[in-house]
């Protein structure tokens, strides 16, 4: 299983040609971002290059983007400056409590590699979530045709253009994990869905 610091490294390799491959916000990003209040104060944990940034900017949010990967976070500075950006690790964040309206944590949680990092990265959602704020998960589903019948952790490949081969970790959440580890960080699932290969909820801090 690698550690978390060499997921990171495994995005550095691939920083430039995975910023070009993702220029368009999730669909589920459209989504939550039209149940924000004007101007709120969002956490964009695993923004990577920044393509939702916009999305979420275009009502008005105020965005952080937070990533560990030192190569997207350069990418992301290339397009918006660095003063909204830091580099940190989602099972701790380097924020105190109740400082963000919403929390943005798409295609995050499903690269770390233990239950443990992955149960504390919810909790700490939770934990800088302020009251009444809404929080987005979306992770890869192990339902999706190419993994349903194969183990819940993978590595699935990046061949970059000089032909190297990157793997990248992800952890496949069966249907009903992630709301699981959603209530059990003491949030309440708004909404759950499945949005193509992703399984995805919109959770609410009371």
């Amino acid at each position: 299983m690698p550690t978390r610091g060499e997921i990171a490294a495994a995005f550095d390799a691939i920083a430039a040609e995975f910023d070009a491959s993702r220029t368009h916000p999730w669909r589920e990003t459209l989504t939550f971002a039209s149940f924000l209040p004007l101007a709120a104060k969002v956490l964009d944990i695993g923004c990577g290059s920044g393509r939702n940034r916009a999305a979420l900017a275009e009502r008005g949010a105020i965005v952080v983007g937070i990533d560990a990967s030192a190569g997207l976070l350069a990418r992301a500075a290339a397009k918006m400056g660095t003063g909204s950006l830091v580099r940190g690790d989602a099972v701790a964040l380097p924020f105190a409590g109740a400082s963000f309206d919403a929390v943005h944590c798409v295609a995050a949680v499903h690269h770390l590699p233990s239950e443990r990092d992955r149960r504390q990265s919810v909790r700490e959602v939770a934990r800088v979530l302020r009251p009444n704020g809404l929080a987005l998960f979306s992770v890869w589903a192990h339902e999706q045709d190419r993994f349903r019948y194969g183990p819940v952790d993978v590595e699935a490949p990046w061949q970059r253009s000089d032909g190297h081969v990157v793997p990248r970790f992800y952890h496949l959440f069966r249907d009903g994990e992630l709301q699981g580890l959603v209530r059990d960080a003491g949030l309440t699932v708004n909404a759950a869905w499945r949005e193509g290969d992703n399984h995805v909820v919109i959770a609410a801090k009371k």
